[in-house]
């Protein structure tokens, strides 16, 4: 194996190529829809999270909270999410997914997983169970990393 510098540079240089690639698909698959890589992104958080404040919502996208508010009012617009005041705080605002948000994620995750069905397909299993493997521990290191950086 190589030295910690050099598998650091290559997981830096590999990193970046994914992300950029993967958002370029998520961005061509989405324009589809009239909606952004960004605002997709807050809808499959919103399924993840199901009804959260905004404060949490922003968290987990690791973005400002004028930011978070300004995606959340063009999906509301969308009449893909809804806002409303929390029951026990109104000071507390919630977001959650419409319907429309809900359909709107089976059709997109559906497009997304036909794209990588076709990218996949002819890997064997051994394969496809060591890139999960590797994809679960940079998802988790990449998960503490963010904590560390973009606290907000």
């Amino acid at each position: 194996m190589s030295s910690l510098d050099e598998f650091v540079a290559e997981v830096d240089t590999l990193s970046r190529h994914l992300m950029r690639n993967m958002e370029c698909c998520d961005r061509v698959l989405v324009s589809g829809y009239e909606l952004t890589a960004s605002q997709s992104y807050a809808l499959l958080a919103l399924e993840e999270l199901g009804e959260t404040t905004m404060n949490h919502l922003a968290s987990e996208m690791r973005l400002h909270a004028t930011t978070m508010t300004r995606m959340v009012d063009s999906l509301v617009e969308k009449g893909l999410a809804v806002r409303r005041q929390d029951s026990e705080d109104r000071r507390m605002v919630r977001v959650g997914l419409t319907a429309g948000g809900r359909e709107m994620i089976v059709r997109m995750q559906s497009c997304k997983r036909q794209l990588l069905a076709g990218a996949f397909g002819d890997l064997s299993d051994q394969e496809r169970d060591t890139i999960l493997k590797a994809l679960r521990r940079l998802a988790s290191t990449a998960e503490q990393l963010g904590s560390a950086c973009c606290s907000t």
